[in-house]
């Protein structure tokens, strides 16, 4: 990530040769002492690259410990999975015979779990968004980011079937299977932003604000030879209501940092590269998680409208 990190700052200077046509000229003597420069309404669309903090990602353990304060649906454990009927509602056969029969177990009673997952993690997520950034002056502007982030977690959990392995020469028959998740992120930040030029084609930039997370989760389910067990249910055995992905977004508020470069494009245009660093409240059900989130932001912004700024 460095390594990308360095490239592209080495790539917005190139990016922006051209005159830029709406600020005014500046070079080196002009950073010396204080310039006109022009206030400037700005919409731009984001692609972001990042890292979820792991703590929330807990809730998808397996353990059955989470509520997701829905009245049609609930979070339940594997072994609850295990003897759930397969037909929803019914008395038919129960998940725990489908996978006795399906990894070739004789008695499918003495299967249990033998370990959750211990490092169950986010991948690398990625998102698109929009942004409004009123430009005060150069130096001096508030950003306002809506941002939809799609991230998954998976982790690893053991099934022991209760059988002997090899031939009866060993102790347990221990077989691991996925767990996995999906999630649903809308993040709305609000933050002020200095810019800090470095020539008249570029500036560093900071901003620090906070923020909106909206959560809400997708698919939770194990994954056993091929076939997937959901692990949120309808409560009761019910067979209507609504379908995981419209279970409550969870809210919750949080602060962030970035850091990066802004490019000087033609037509008043700009390009940013920005680290981000979330400390946010993500909240899934009735658990609320403090997690640090790490991304990569790139920006495009518009040409100016040509209509008239906001007048602070």
């Amino acid at each position: 990530m460095r390594s990308l990190c360095g490239f592209a700052m080495l790539c917005l200077p190139f990016l922006a040769e051209g005159q830029v046509s709406n600020y005014e000229p500046y070079d080196d003597s002009d950073l010396l002492e204080e310039f006109e420069r022009p206030k400037k309404l700005h919409f731009g669309m984001n692609i972001n690259m990042g890292k979820a903090g792991g703590k929330s990602s807990v809730f998808y353990n397996g353990a059955g410990m989470g509520d997701l304060d829905d009245v049609f649906r609930e979070v339940i454990s594997i072994p609850e999975r295990l003897d759930w009927n397969s037909v929803a509602g019914g008395s038919g056969n129960t998940v725990r015979n489908q996978i006795a029969q399906s990894l070739g177990v004789a008695n499918a009673g003495a299967m249990s779990v033998a370990t959750y997952p211990i490092d169950q993690r986010y991948d690398v997520g990625f998102g698109f968004g929009l942004r409004v950034m009123q430009r005060f002056n150069l130096e001096n502007s508030l950003v306002l980011d809506v941002d939809i982030w799609r991230l998954k977690s998976r982790g690893a959990w053991q099934l022991d079937t209760g059988e002997l392995p090899d031939q009866g020469q060993g102790s347990t028959d221990l077989r691991e299977f996925g767990i996995f998740a999906s999630e649903e992120r809308t993040v709305i930040s609000l933050g002020y932003r200095s810019a800090s030029p470095i020539d008249r084609s570029m500036s560093w930039i900071f901003e620090l604000g906070g923020n909106l997370t909206a959560s809400r989760i997708r698919e939770h389910y194990i994954e056993v030879s091929g076939n997937t067990y959901d692990l949120i249910v309808p409560i009761g055995g019910q067979v209507s209501g609504p379908s995981p992905q419209d279970l409550t977004w969870g809210i919750g508020y949080g602060g962030y940092v970035r850091l990066g470069a802004e490019a000087y494009m033609d037509a008043g245009a700009g390009l940013e590269l920005s680290y981000r660093l979330g400390y946010d409240s993500v909240v899934l059900g009735t658990s609320d998680f403090r997690v640090l989130n790490h991304g990569l932001q790139l920006t495009w912004l518009f040409p100016p409208p040509q209509v008239a700024a906001a007048s602070f």
